[in-house]
């Protein structure tokens, strides 16, 4: 009996020191622990709420995360903001799946609820997949999944940018090409660091417009022009396909003529090439005064090489200019004559352990000849004429020879000074095997 009434007064002492802790205050602080431990949908609270309530406050925190405009991809060299229209939610869906979750079967009536936390359904625009996968740093099927399960929570935090491994696609360095600078190079770095570690995955077509357009303000046409001749060549020594590439039309000072590339911001010239091969990495980097632009890839089974060949001199042709400022006979060397060029550039790409070869024509360049000026005087000397008496004859008494008046009648524009132009008729004097083209220009067979 004894031990009967110990036991109850002990379980009293308990049951009062319980309710001691529960005081109002301590009922109110496990009430929150309770609510912030409950059951969320996309990382928002829902507990104890029926499906309306719960269906208002998850587009209410929607409408919230959209006003965001900080959401963006962070990483080493990547800061890329997002657009939150790129993400379309399905908050019915949300709400639907949550009560599936949340149903207890008919037999396990004693249990308590479940606490629940699922992910808000939602798609993502093709616009922000096609974004990431533009981007040849990125891994884009890890990064899309950091978006997806920031997103599913409408977290406002940043994404965590996944690069791809590039170690294994810098196993080879399958083409290079290194070329001292030229005077004018605004903005090389600029450049450089636009392009350097690109990847140039399976399929892509590079566009140097489109790899640059984020600095186009920033560098000059020279600089775009060496950089991309440089990038030229060491495609030729690949078989990326040529998509696009234009001549500079003068023969450059750097590499060979038919390897250089003109870069043209407002007629948007463009150079573009395709890879149908294995995954590149493109890399460039200054090695004293001089561009190195290297491609490395995975071993391949081929090797190519570009050659210039057809090589024909155009010669210039010389131009008369009169002027009656110079005295009879006098002439003036305006402009020295500079050969042209015509020359065709092929493609090799052969097998590295059998005879396979294929040859092919890249392209035909014309480098237009600068013509030789020449300013000779329009006068006449007086030394070349013989005067004849019977001429000087003045019947009209106007103190000039009646013949020089009648030229001069017949002439109005006889004694008009003038400048005037006019080519040589250098037709007898063309050097043995040469000929005129179409064109008028003077082409030696067989120049090298």
């Amino acid at each position: 009996m004894k031990i009967l009434t110990k036991s109850i007064s002990l379980l009293g002492l308990i049951t009062l020191f319980i309710y001691l802790l529960l005081s109002e205050n301590n009922i109110a602080f496990l009430t929150v622990e309770a609510e912030s431990g409950g059951s969320t949908i996309g990382g928002v609270q829902i507990e104890d709420l029926d499906k309306i309530e719960i269906t208002n406050r998850l587009e209410i925190a929607v409408e919230k995360w959209k006003e965001n405009n900080d959401l963006v991809i962070v990483g080493e060299g990547v800061y890329m903001p997002l657009d939150t229209t790129y993400f379309n939610f399905d908050v019915e869906s949300s709400v639907n799946q949550y009560f599936i979750d949340s149903q207890k079967p008919w037999f396990a009536f004693w249990k308590k609820d479940s606490i629940i936390h699922i992910p808000i359904q939602f798609t993502i625009e093709p616009a922000l997949i096609a974004l990431i996968g533009e981007n040849s740093k990125l891994n884009a099927e890890e990064t899309m999944e950091n978006i997806k399960s920031q997103v599913a929570v409408l977290s406002k935090e940043p994404i965590k940018a996944v690069f791809k491994d590039l170690s294994a696609l810098e196993s080879e360095r399958i083409a290079f090409e290194l070329e001292k600078l030229p005077a004018n190079t605004v903005g090389l770095s600029e450049v450089i660091t636009a392009l350097n570690e690109q990847v140039i995955s399976t399929g892509e077509v590079f566009s140097f417009l489109d790899k640059t357009k984020d600095i186009s303000s920033l560098y000059s046409d020279e600089t775009a022009d060496f950089i991309s001749s440089l990038l030229y060549s060491v495609i030729l020594q690949t078989d990326f396909e040529i998509v696009e590439r234009h001549s500079q039309e003068v023969i450059p000072s750097y590499l060979e003529p038919g390897i250089e590339a003109d870069i043209d911001l407002k007629s948007k010239k463009d150079l573009k090439f395709a890879n149908n091969n294995n995954p590149a990495v493109l890399k460039m980097s200054l090695i004293d005064s001089k561009l190195l632009v290297e491609l490395y890839s995975l071993p391949n089974e081929t090797i190519s090489k570009y050659e210039v060949r057809n090589r024909q001199v155009v010669e210039p042709r010389t131009i008369y200019r009169y002027s009656s400022d110079l005295k009879p006979g006098e002439e003036n060397l305006i402009q020295e004559g500079i050969p042209g060029l015509r020359i065709s550039v092929y493609r090799i790409v052969s097998d590295k352990k059998g005879p396979y070869e294929k040859e092919e024509l890249v392209s035909q360049d014309y480098y237009s000849p600068t013509h030789r000026i020449v300013l000779k005087s329009s006068l006449i000397s007086e030394a070349t004429f013989t005067k004849d008496p019977d001429l000087e004859i003045d019947l009209n008494g106007d103190g000039l020879s009646d013949m020089n008046e009648k030229e001069s009648n017949n002439n109005p524009n006889a004694e008009e000074d003038s400048e005037n132009s006019s080519f040589e008729d250098d037709s007898d004097r063309l050097p043995e095997g040469s000929y005129y083209d179409k064109a008028g220009n003077i082409i030696k067979e067989g120049s090298e």
